[in-house]
């Protein structure tokens, strides 16, 4: 019978810090059924590039979150995409075999991606102190590195990557994939149990604490102008450079009439930033927490997400900031293609563009902007059904623990 579980995400968040936070409400969820549940992450928090809680010489420390345990674990610091990204992943994978040898015995241990060495790293030494193995596929890697990255399929790395790729598969007891696109890809590479369990908002914390006027001048956003807003990563896959190109066409064709908003921080944003330099919709803020962001969407006109044209993002993404948008009940503009796309169209709850396609994401804008008030507010309630009846965290919480229950 299962009753101490791990689950390990290097990138996992608590609410009080920007990024996603699965871990942490599947973690509360598990511990308040009665299971000890610790997470381990890393301190370095990827967002802000920066250390939360600890302080050489400590390499760990632990908090009580209510029922759930939190280690928080070491790792190296990193800025960009450079040989030191190498050394935070190594770094975490000492600190965190450190703790899975010297703790007690799991019965159960969560691997989740991108993070491949991590995962591979757990469901080796969960088999090797008889523990039962769920391997949580948030990204196809190393498949974006091919798709996105131009890496070549005969590369060590990406031959490497493979190889634990193919052994997670194979080896899990249970594989949970995000995008139901991702079944058959991890199918064909050796896992038997697989289930979808997508990512999605905690509809019992999306509910903003202010009215959309009074967000607006909380986050300083023009009532004058119409507000589009982007939250996340800055980073190479988020395309964020087609979104200022649409940015300068609405600046030509409409001055003083858009807000972008761009929120977050990532390794492209200096450079973003060098290329908005002259277009003056186009404003970027700070991350902010993850508990903000109710209020923070409930200031916007709509919502943006763009990706870059590659196959993977086609079939092999669960973007979990779309799903708070849905919750957020505000019509979303996508740029993504696939799946993504066809969704928006199917439930009529926005617009979209092809990816990397700044004049077709610049009229995708207008074309909401030029909407009646109530079409958009009737576009937001589609959303926040679709969020409610396909990725609310709660339908989520109820797979997860049939899935554990279901375990031997």
């Amino acid at each position: 019978m299962i009753k101490r579980i791990w689950i390990i995400n290097q990138f996992a968040n608590t609410p009080d810090v920007p990024g996603h936070t699965r871990q942490y409400e599947c973690g509360q969820h598990l511990a308040n059924l009665g299971y000890e549940v610790t997470v381990f992450a890393s301190d370095y928090n990827l967002t802000q590039r920066q250390y939360r809680r600890l302080r050489f010489p400590n390499l760990w420390r632990q908090e009580r979150m209510g029922l759930l345990r939190w280690r928080w674990l070491f790792a190296s610091p990193y800025q960009s995409n450079d040989w030191r990204r190498h050394l935070n992943l190594l770094t975490f994978n000492a600190s965190l075999a450190l703790q899975m040898l010297l703790l007690p015995r799991p019965d159960l241990v969560i691997g989740s991606s991108p993070q491949l060495p991590a995962a591979w790293l757990a469901m080796r030494i969960a088999r090797l102190r008889g523990a039962q193995f769920i391997f949580e596929v948030r990204d196809l890697w190393p498949q974006v590195l091919i798709d996105l990255g131009g890496k070549s399929q005969s590369s060590r790395i990406v031959q490497f990557l493979q190889k634990l790729e193919s052994s997670l598969y194979r080896l899990s007891d249970h594989v949970i994939v995000l995008a139901k696109g991702s079944t058959e890809y991890v199918r064909q590479r050796g896992a038997r149990m697989i289930s979808h369990l997508p990512n999605g908002p905690d509809l019992n914390s999306t509910t903003p604490n202010l009215a959309p006027y009074h967000a607006k001048i909380k986050f300083s956003v023009d009532a004058n102008r119409f507000c589009l807003m982007y939250t996340g990563a800055h980073g190479e896959a988020n395309a964020l450079d087609g979104l200022i190109a649409a940015g300068r066409i609405l600046e030509g064709q409409f001055p003083n009439r858009f807000q972008i908003l761009l929120v977050g921080d990532g390794p492209e944003k200096k450079t973003l930033q060098s290329l908005a330099h002259e277009v003056h919709c186009v404003e970027f803020r700070n991350p902010v927490a993850k508990r903000d962001i109710p209020d923070l969407l409930a200031a916007a006109d709509g919502l943006i997400l763009t990706l870059r044209d590659v196959p993977l993002f086609k079939y092999g993404v669960s973007p979990n900031k779309l799903y708070d948008y849905y919750a957020a009940m505000r019509p979303v503009i996508v740029s993504v293609g696939g799946a993504v796309n066809e969704e928006v169209e199917l439930h009529r709850v926005g617009m979209t563009a092809h990816p990397e396609s700044p004049r077709q994401l610049a009229n995708a804008i207008i074309q909401l902007s030029e909407l009646p008030s109530s079409e958009r507010e009737a576009m937001g309630e589609r959303a926040l059904q679709l969020a409610q009846n396909v990725y609310s965290r709660q339908a989520l919480f109820q797979a997860l623990t049939q899935i554990i229950e279901g375990l031997k």
